[in-house]
């Protein structure tokens, strides 16, 4: 044996020591044996390239294209399986020779890559507020629309599903964003390029991911249209090393909960209340009239007799979704092609969407330098909604009023034409409405970019795209006439023929410059951008049928057509330069000067300029001490960004069609509308924002907090001028609110191992001013005594409701003569809050100037928390979200407290006043003719506490064990439910509701929409 030397001794230690580990290792590769497997995602895809070492050793490997793997372990030791994106994750060998690994996604892995405007970005290289999710993590949401499967994922992102129509959009708002004229909808931009198609064109299984720029910096290369947030939209591309085919599908059934349906009278109890009101008119009024001989018995009818019109008009629904996705990637092609069907009958009878769905998404590689990308994406919608259904006075509520003991079937089977009840209005049979209204809409959109991308130097590269979005839609809707009368036909059917076809292209030309300099890396960008939008419309309007056999225009007597176009343009120069030190010091610099051809000739450019910065803290070496925390970031940003939904003419004049009397005689022509305004520009947000990114305890507890604070100035305000001009109002740039708000959102990994459970939780304080309204800042809306709810006045929050304060009922004529009435009251009638008069003061007497402030839209702070649990090869997701302290006016109650005995109404009203002996509960007031108006006017009766937690979603789940030697790859099953649980104070049935969305202006007002479904599916996804 070779003697060691430490100097002049001989190294007996050393020696051992080799012997040892020489030894040592030759025991362990006696132990070890092959050990394969598969690794997937959370849904059961392969994940191809995962790096997977034997803890402590330098033995290791990674998957394959189709997530297999091989290598050498004993048994005892741990795998360690690490991936981007997603959390790493260990495995120790027991004496199984094949494993099957799911990795988690982390949403809170630094190097991961976020898209952005123009590019991306890793999450440490951010300096904006953006929020981005992938779409694997929202899978099994049994939603049509990418919008439900949002809900309660993103800080500062308020999603609601205002309405249940099948194929409908949901409202999104971004920041509490709001608008007076020019709306509050983000940018959707698909693929790098805005559309305006929206978002339930697109197949949510055909997307990647989804980034929301929050901030006026990470929005400001989007400019004149980025005032209200900026939603991007990825859909997938093939992977490096990809070759598969996935299909999946789910199956499920839809039905409305009997929580929040109108509290009204069945037929014993509204029988019951007619006889009563008509003997109050003769003891009251004068009345000699009777009681109406279907009145004069309620005992003749049972609980269940006559109708339920609510009910009745309802269904349980069938829901069904088919997707087949095709992806590869060879040397010089990737490509991506998904196929998808959707089809939801509503849960309103003769209801209906359907959805067809093709995108194929191609990478070209020429050579290394040169690239060509196709996408194509096409969508075929059909519709069958019923016209005038709900968000009104319309079908749902006139129905639900009517009389509830009519019956809509007669005994035979036949089914009534309409009804005359006594003392109500002449109505058609509802459900009959519904059956035979004939409403069919066909849209087809496409959507496709091809770009060139190529390097001319090293760092510099060049790209070109040409974007096509368009759309061709066609309607026609027949109703006959006999769902257009009373209990007698119409004189004649109804119908009309509608199309519309729009058009957007768009070129951009972009040169990008990537170089590091030592610890220096440096961004540019530049470009131009050109876009046209061309819309054209046409409309038929036929009536005089010769009967209900023939449901086409062609037939009609009389036909009214009339057509409409419009058009605009946007140029646009822009750039960005970001710039890091060490990767620690973070510097955005970025702008867009937007020319468009909707603003006034002396307004017509404008430049969003925008900076941010951002600090890694945590990689100082002052912070080493502070071993718990991993990464700690600090953000900063300043930015301008417009909003220029301000109408493709507003700012020139208008020109009406006009008769005018020349030479006695009768000559047409043309006049102005109003007067023209040069100056007419886009309202500018200017806003700032200040981020903190936190990860600590091994990144296993992940914290982001914003603060913004953002200001909407030039708002499109109609202000006054002089009548000399011959007209009341110019439209103008005056207006301003002002926002300001909190954001966290908190993702914790609560336990890892063999049972896995993660956490992600946001919640938003968003707050907001009115500052200036025109000229003389006169507020907007609440003129109105009813439907005219909110009120947008200076030096209060957007959208206030304004109306009376009900105090209840003057329950004796003491009472009365002792307090404040109105000009209508008497002993018995609805009581108010004098709070003021004609000088500022309360004045005894009841009358508009006694109308205030009466509740707030808008929540004190919006939430939402997604609880992901996994065992073995079985998974669990728990998707809620709420808002806190919200009001909604139900305006329904303008009518379902209507007592003038012409609606079916609320059980309560049978506790109301009759007499000083009968007093009722202090609620309802009497039903005397010419008193009751009062009583149906806006006021808190009709306001209630909108605060809800609603469990969105629940999905159970189950890899289902597949042999390594068959074609299939994964079978994953689940279980899910939509809209399981709401808790909430509210009476009504979805405190989501909205009339007019998240518009502010016109915030929390429930009108009876269409109903929300609770929705229970079944579904599979394959993997091959």
């Amino acid at each position: 044996m070779k003697k060691i030397y430490l100097g002049d001794r001989i190294c007996y230690p050393a020696i051992f020591t080799i012997i040892f580990v020489l030894f040592g290792h030759i025991a362990l590769f006696a132990q070890s044996r092959n050990i394969t497997g598969t690794v997937r995602d959370m849904q059961g895809s392969p994940l191809p390239g995962v790096s997977l070492v034997v803890k402590d050793t330098q033995v290791g490997t990674i998957t394959d294209v189709d997530g297999k793997f091989t290598i050498q372990a004993s048994s005892g030791s741990t795998l360690t399986f690490s991936f981007v994106g997603y959390q790493t994750t260990s495995q120790e060998v027991d004496n199984a020779d094949v494993l099957d690994i799911q990795l988690p996604t982390d949403e809170t892995n630094l190097n991961e890559v976020v898209v952005v405007g123009y590019g991306t970005q890793t999450k440490r290289e951010l300096t904006g507020a953006v929020a981005s999710i992938k779409a694997t993590e929202m899978k099994d949401i049994p939603a049509t629309n990418i919008s439900q499967r949002l809900q309660g994922k993103l800080a500062g992102v308020q999603i609601n599903q205002n309405s249940g129509q099948p194929g409908g959009e949901l409202s999104i708002r971004i920041r509490g964003a709001a608008s007076i004229n020019a709306g509050n909808n983000p940018l959707i931009v698909v693929d790098g390029f805005p559309t305006t198609s929206g978002l339930n064109v697109i197949n949510p299984d055909a997307i990647e991911s989804i980034t929301v720029l929050k901030d006026a910096a990470s929005a400001s290369l989007y400019g004149s249209r980025a005032a209200n947030g900026v939603i991007l939209v990825t859909t997938k591309q093939a992977k490096n090393g990809q070759r598969n085919v996935q299909f999946s599908s789910f199956v499920g059934v839809q039905s409305v909960s009997d929580r929040g349906k109108p509290d009204l009278m069945n037929a014993p109890e509204f029988a019951r209340f007619k006889k009563e009101y008509y003997e109050d008119a003769a003891l009251y009024e004068g009345y000699t009239g009777g009681v109406p001989e279907q009145y004069r018995n309620p005992q003749q009818y049972g609980p269940n007799d006559g109708t339920n019109w609510f009910d009745v008009l309802l269904r349980t629904a069938a829901i069904q979704d088919y997707n087949l996705s095709f992806s590869t990637d060879a040397k010089t092609v990737q490509s991506v092609v998904h196929l998808g069907y959707n089809k939801q009958d509503g849960v309103m009878l003769n209801n209906s969407a359907s959805r067809f769905t093709v995108r194929a998404n191609n990478v070209f590689s020429i050579s290394e330098k040169l690239r060509f990308g196709l996408n194509l994406g096409a969508t075929h919608y059909v519709t069958n909604i019923t016209p005038g259904l709900g968000e009104g006075r319309n079908i749902i509520q006139v129905a639900y009023l009517s009389d509830p003991t009519l019956k809509y079937r007669n005994d035979d089977g036949t089914y009534p034409i309409g009804f005359a009840p006594p003392g109500m209005f002449s109505t058609p049979n509802y459900y009959q409405v519904l059956k035979q209204t004939v409403n069919p809409a066909k849209y087809m959109v496409l959507m496709g970019n091809a770009y060139v991308d190529y390097q001319i130097l090293k760092g510099l590269t060049f790209k070109s795209s040409i974007n096509i979005n368009t759309s061709n839609d066609i309607n026609r809707l027949f109703q006959p006439s006999t769902i257009l009368g009373g209990p007698t036909p119409a004189a004649s059917a109804r119908g009309s023929y509608n199309t519309a076809n729009y058009m957007s292209w768009l070129s951009e030309n972009t040169l990008t410059y990537n170089k590091a300099f030592g610890n220096h890396n440096l961004e540019a960008l530049v470009g131009y951008t050109t876009q046209k939008v061309t819309n054209e419309n046409s409309n038929i309007n036929g009536s005089q049928f010769p009967d209900n056999s023939i449901q086409w225009l062609n037939v009609a007597a009389n036909r009214i057509g009339n057509v409409g176009a419009s058009d605009y343009s946007l140029i646009s120069y822009l750039g960005r330069l970001n710039y890091n030190f060490k990767g620690n010091y973070l510097v955005s610099l970025a702008f867009r000067s937007d020319g468009s051809s909707k603003f006034g000739p002396n307004n017509r450019y404008g430049t969003f300029p925008s900076a941010s910065f951002g600090w890694v803290v945590s990689d100082e070496q002052f912070m080493k001490r502070y071993k718990f925390i991993d990464f700690f970031k600090v953000r900063a940003s300043y930015g301008q960004v417009g909003n220029n939904n301000i109408g493709d003419y507003t700012y020139l004049a208008g020109v009406n069609p006009a008769n005018y009397v020349l030479n006695n005689a009768l000559a047409s022509g043309r006049a102005l509308a109003g007067i023209g305004n040069s100056n007419l520009t886009w309202e500018t947000t200017t806003g700032y924002d200040f981020g903190v990114d936190l990860a600590f305890l091994n990144n296993r507890i992940n914290v982001t907090y914003d603060y913004y604070k953002k200001k909407t100035d030039g708002l499109l305000y109609a202000i006054d001028i002089p009548v000399q001009s011959g007209y009341p109002a110019v439209t103008s740039n005056i207006g301003r609110f002002d926002f300001w708000g909190h954001e966290f959102a908190i993702d914790t990994r609560n336990i890892e191992g063999k049972f896995n459970w993660s956490t992600s939780f946001n919640i938003s304080f968003n707050r907001n001013l009115v500052r200036k309204l025109g000229t003389n800042d006169a507020p907007i809306g609440g003129y109105q005594e009813y439907w005219d709810d909110n009120r947008t006045a200076v030096g209060n929050p957007i959208g206030l409701f304004y109306g009376y304060i009900n105090t209840g009922v003057y329950m004796t004529q003491q009472e009365f003569e002792s307090q404040p009435h109105g000009a209508t009251s008497m002993v018995g009638t609805a009581r108010f809050a004098d709070i003021s008069g004609p000088d500022g003061k309360p004045d005894g007497k009841i009358d508009i100037n006694d109308r205030t402030f009466i509740g707030d839209p808008n929540p004190d702070f919006v939430y939402g928390m997604t609880n992901t649990l996994s065992y073995k090869k079985l998974d669990l997701s728990i998707v809620v979200a709420g808002t806190v302290g919200n009001d909604i006016a139900d305006d329904a109650f303008q009518s379902t407290e209507n007592i003038d005995g012409v609606f079916n109404v609320r059980k309560g009203v049978a506790r109301r006043w009759r007499s000083e002996e009968n007093p009722g509960d202090g609620i309802y007031p009497r039903t005397r003719a010419g008193t009751t108006a009062d009583f149906r006017n806006f006021s808190t009766r009709q306001v209630f506490s909108g605060s809800y937690l609603a469990v969105k979603n629940i999905t159970l789940g189950y890899l289902i064990p597949i042999g390594s030697k068959t074609t299939v790859k994964s079978v994953r099953a689940y279980f899910s439910t939509q809209n399981p649980f709401m808790l909430t104070k509210y009476p009504g049935m979805n405190p989501e509701v909205g009339l007019a969305g998240l518009n502010g202006l016109n915030l929390g007002r429930d009108f009876t929409a269409f109903p929300i479904a609770r929705v229970y599916t079944l579904g599979l996804n394959v993997n091959f």
